[in-house]
């Protein structure tokens, strides 16, 4: 199901990162860390999305706000 849908989780996740607010959000960041977690590094068909949710990682900041 995820991997049906991994273009678009990647193009939301992108737009987000692009918004300063969304940078700084603890529930952002939660919730990029909450999909890593959750998604098998093993398995090659999310080797993209999981690149992608850690490129969002390295662009959050300190939070502000959850």
């Amino acid at each position: 199901m995820i991997k049906d849908n991994t273009a678009e989780i990647i193009d939301v996740m992108q737009k987000s990162m692009e918004l300063m607010k969304c940078r700084k959000c603890g529930c952002m960041k939660k919730s990029l860390e909450s999909m890593k977690c959750a998604l098998d590094t093993r398995n090659n068909d999310y080797a993209v999305l999981i690149d992608e949710i850690q490129n969002a990682l390295d662009l959050t900041e300190p939070s502000e706000y959850t």
